[in-house]
């Protein structure tokens, strides 16, 4: 891909003409699409390595160092009326990409 929009710093170009833009997105799409599969591979792969090492403070496997540590959290239980009378409703956009079968 000639335009790296990947880094946190990057912005898809504005003022572009729309084929450019539509050029960048499309490219980025089939891109994703891509590394899906090996995307869920991995994310399989590491919830099983990190279920395997809770409770491993620290240890080496040929080139991989594993840390490992216990963290807080705290949880509030209080009753539903009080959590109410706190609640707050944010709104979030969320956006679903699927590919398109031929």
């Amino acid at each position: 891909m000639k335009n790296n929009f990947l880094n946190k710093k990057a912005k898809l170009p504005v003022g572009g003409s729309w084929a450019e833009l539509y050029g960048i997105l499309s490219d980025l799409l089939k891109r994703r699409s891509y590394l899906l599969p090996l995307a869920e591979e991995f994310n399989l792969i590491d919830k099983a390595l990190k279920q395997y090492f809770i409770g491993v403070k620290e240890c080496s496997i040929e080139g991989f160092k594993i840390k490992g540590k216990c963290e807080e959290n705290k949880i509030y239980n209080l009753p539903y009326k009080i959590k109410q009378k706190y609640a707050t409703t944010t709104k979030k956009w969320i956006v679903n990409i699927e590919e398109i079968k031929k």
